[in-house]
């Protein structure tokens, strides 16, 4: 079987494997796998499925994470980007910088997506959901194993053809790609009243594909929305960085996805790398926070005294099973007991290196498996997963030992709101550090959403700060009622170009995922004026980053908070600070 098939197959498994740039070592150390090569550290790893507990007991592997999705004329007056786009000197939008969404792919035929002659802006588009065969293997992009690349030229072939679909059989049916694209960059249509924010930038798709069964089992998630995986993230970060390399482009990721496990911190393997890729000249990722606020799936503990403990309750609606993660910062440790709802104790599980516990708790009919990861690989800190399989309804209580000689404090956060009905949930929550990674790594840009109508707080906008407490958000971006491109509905594809116009949809949305796309737009103009016009030919991430914040219009705000981070988008302020910064 080759490494494609594994991809595709459920009965091989997905890991991460942490090397360092000798690929001969991968092969002799795993003879049973197969890889793909993200960078000089990491590798994706496709193993047979069972395989996953022995390779991640002895360190050798990591689990993926498991991302969801983070889901105008006025948002663009608000954020300062039409005066920057109608200011004579500027005039930026976008030209000669391309954005890069990893996302559920696009909806290429939308007229937000061509120019001004009717052709396609899109540069490329990786379905990484499309199997090979024997007939289109041709279509796997240079230097990975999976997936279907359609070009430039494809799409415009597929555009002039009676049906595109069976050309580029690539779509978006899902429509958060196609929203979030166009709103970073979609076209200008006056009869629509719609512009994106970089309306000249080149565009590069990475549909994802979902995650296999196994990994949702293990994060036990049973919802019918989509599941993508971390390591298939990795690969799409990839994609787009080498496809910018090429194009000769400066880039914008754009990443819409985000997950509540994890550290809360670094972002995982995938912060971690999406922070190298991020520090090239050229290069700037933006990441989305989420809507996670209002969700009550974090709780902070207040400060626990040595020798003592707190209990946690937790309210379990009907569902399949849920995942618990509890985070601690080094050098402290916790250990955990659970009571279910009928009272059923299954006495303190002492913390120690590799331990493990599966518990049947016979009233219930619930098995819960709890362990313990001393040394977590993104920090070094002590995570404990505690997975629950068909919870009983009611309260579960989870007391949790402070085992160090000093006072300390703990974290918990429940998966974010896709992977979990509404009614399971922390009875006292607490809406701060609420961030979804990546978006907690302090070397991407992270902007929360505000309703720029009022510019009042969005109930829903995950707030920082991150665990250990930096700054984070770095600023609030629109995200209330953003107004974008809806992909087209129908299997026979308009006939003549009148009747395209007809059936074309643009609609609303709410959520972190505009709010990012914004801002990745916003991005792209800083890039055009500092990377494309030679003002500035070092910027990454970290300084569009910094010149963004300078920007921020802080009215309002008595300093630097956990909503709004340093301020609201507005894109010309970077410009007024730096003509302030001569005086």
């Amino acid at each position: 079987m080759v490494c494609a098939d594994r991809i595709y197959s459920e009965d091989y498994e997905d890991h991460i494997v942490e090397y360092y740039g000798d690929e001969q070592y991968l092969y002799q150390k795993y003879p049973d796998a197969c890889f793909q090569i993200v960078s000089e550290r990491y590798a994706i790893a496709y193993t047979k499925s069972g395989s996953m507990d022995n390779y991640v007991s002895d360190g050798s592997f990591i689990i993926p994470h498991c991302y969801g999705l983070m889901s105008s004329e006025q948002v663009l007056e608000s954020s300062g980007i039409l005066r920057t786009q109608r200011q004579p000197a500027l005039s930026l939008f976008g030209q000669g910088v391309m954005i890069g969404f990893i996302d559920t792919g696009i909806d290429y035929t939308h007229p937000a997506f061509l120019g001004s002659d009717n052709t396609t802006r899109i540069y490329s588009i990786w379905d990484q959901s499309i199997e090979p065969d024997d007939t289109n293997k041709g279509r796997i992009p240079e230097g990975f194993a999976f997936g279907q690349e359609y070009t430039r030229e494809d799409i415009n072939d597929a555009l002039s053809s009676d049906n595109p679909w069976e050309i580029v059989p690539s779509r978006d049916l899902n429509g958060h790609g196609t929203f979030a694209a166009g709103v970073a960059c979609g076209s200008s249509i006056e009869s629509k009243a719609f512009s994106g924010v970089a309306p000249l930038a080149d565009i590069c798709v990475v549909k994802c594909k979902e995650a296999k069964n196994s990994l949702k089992r293990f994060y036990r998630i049973t919802t019918n929305e989509p599941v993508y995986a971390e390591n298939d993230i990795l690969l799409a970060v990839r994609y787009l960085w080498e496809t910018a390399n090429k194009r000769n482009r400066p880039l914008v990721i754009c990443l819409g996805l985000g997950t509540s496990m994890g550290g809360h911190e670094q972002g995982g393997v995938l912060g971690r790398y999406l922070q190298t890729v991020g520090d090239y000249r050229g290069v700037t990722v933006v990441t989305s926070c989420g809507n996670e606020a209002n969700t009550s799936h974090h709780y902070r503990s207040d400060m626990v005294s040595p020798g003592t403990d707190v209990q946690v309750e937790v309210r379990v609606g009907s569902n399949n099973g849920f995942m618990i993660e509890l985070w601690s910062e080094a050098p402290y440790l916790y250990a955990v007991a659970l009571t279910s709802p009928n009272g059923e104790y299954s006495g303190k599980i002492q913390a120690g290196l590799g331990e493990k516990r599966h518990i049947d708790f016979i009233l219930d009919d619930t098995v819960v498996d709890v362990e313990y990861l001393l040394f977590a690989y993104e920090s070094g800190d002590e995570c404990i997963q505690i997975r629950f399989d068909n919870p009983s309804v009611g309260i579960w209580n989870i007391r949790v030992f402070n085992e160090n000689d000093a006072t300390g404090f703990f974290d918990m956060w429940l998966p974010i709101r896709n992977f979990l009905p509404e009614t399971t949930y922390f009875l006292k929550a607490d809406p701060d550090v609420t961030l979804c990674d990546p978006s907690n790594n302090t070397n991407l840009i992270s902007a929360s959403y505000y309703n720029s109508s009022n510019r009042s707080v969005a109930i829903n906008s995950s707030r920082g700060y991150t665990r250990l407490g930096y700054i984070k958000p770095d600023i609030a971006s629109p995200g209330i009622d953003v107004y974008g491109p809806l992909p087209y509905v129908g299997n026979k594809y308009p006939g003549t170009e009148e009747e395209r116009m007809l059936l074309t949809r643009f609609g609303y949305m709410n959520g972190s995922s505009g709010a990012c796309a914004v801002t990745a737009g916003a991005a792209a103009l800083l890039l055009e004026w500092g990377i494309v016009r030679k003002n500035d030919i070092s910027m990454n991430t970290v300084k569009v980053q910094k010149y963004l914040i300078r920007g921020a219009d802080a009215s309002g705000m008595s300093g630097v908070n956990r909503l709004w981070g340093n301020g609201t988008l507005y894109l010309y302020g970077v410009f007024e600070s730096l003509i302030s910064g001569r005086s």
